[in-house]
This record gives structure tokens, sequence and C-alpha cells, in this order.
């Protein structure tokens, strides 16, 4: 498995707490970071933490006007209201991943990342996974079983692997 699906999503702990215990089933953004369907997200909890210790599969991104996704999505977001008008005053939209499935992996705190990661460097929002850094077994795990489970269920179709020679 390619590490062109995997990303990493710079998030506060509270947050990613929520993911991981299945509260929050959507994760909102100002503008769209290329989360696309069948990508595994690890959540880089920000400073203090520093740490990756879960993720979730992503599903579809919606992308709405800021009121109706209130009104479709809020009681997936797993924010109040007041936080959430605060968040998005001044943007016409708000763009939303939807989780397919979240998972806790074991902790990787960010010293044992530089080690690990030559040039890895904390993502203001999303950063894509270098194939030279290390990957832990149950990632590609997760990542394979959820992926074949998307293409069964007809929602992502097999990558085609083109080499040039």
């Amino acid at each position: 498995m390619q590490t062109k699906y995997i990303k990493a999503l710079s998030i506060k702990r509270i947050y990613a707490e929520r993911i991981i215990s299945g509260v929050k089933t959507i994760e909102l953004r100002k503008r769209p970071i290329g989360m696309e369907l069948g990508d595994l997200i690890l959540l880089y909890e920000t400073a203090p933490d520093a740490v990756i210790r879960g993720g979730f599969i992503a599903d579809r991104t919606i992308s709405l006007p800021v009121p109706q996704m209130w009104e479709q999505y809020h009681s997936m977001m797993a924010v109040e209201k007041e936080f959430y008008d605060s968040y998005f005053d001044k943007c016409e939209f708000a763009y939303g991943t939807l989780i397919y499935r979240n998972f806790t992996f074991p902790e990787l705190h960010l010293n044992e990342i530089y080690k690990l990661c030559s040039g890895f460097t904390p993502p203001q929002a999303t950063i894509n996974w270098r194939e030279d850094w290390y990957i832990h077994t149950k990632w590609i795990n997760v990542l394979e079983d959820c992926r074949n489970e998307l293409m069964q269920k007809g929602r992502l179709s097999k990558q085609l692997n083109l080499f040039i020679y």
C-alpha cells in the first residue's frame, strides 16, 4: 500500500479525542485540505501534546454554505454553536469531511517522529506522509481493510499503478 493514501492532520487534542471516541463524526475546515475518500488521516495533536495516537479513514468531503452546514450536520460536529459561528466568521462556505471509521494507534510522540521521519515538520493543516517515513503495521492494516471494504461497497474504485520504464 502506498503512502499516498496517508496524511497527517493538525488538530487540537479535544477534537482528536472526540473523533477517536466516535462523538465527532465530521471534521470541519474553512477550506478543502485534501482529505479524500479512503485516505488514512493520522491525527497529529498540536502542542503541548505533539503526538499521534489515533486517526480515521476519510469518507466524502462536503461543502455547504456555513448556515446550511450547521443546520444539516450539527449533531455530528461535537462543537457548540457559539464556537462554530466564531470559527466560520467571515466564511461563506464550510468544508466537512465525514469520518468513515475511527481508530486508536500506539502513541507516537513528536520526538520519536523526528527520529523516525527525516524532515518531518508538524502540519499546519495536512501533510502527505512520505514513503521514507516510519509506518506502523496497524496503519497499513487499517488502511487496506477500509479501502477494500469501500471497494466492495462500490464507493471506491481500485487504483491502477502505472510504471514508466
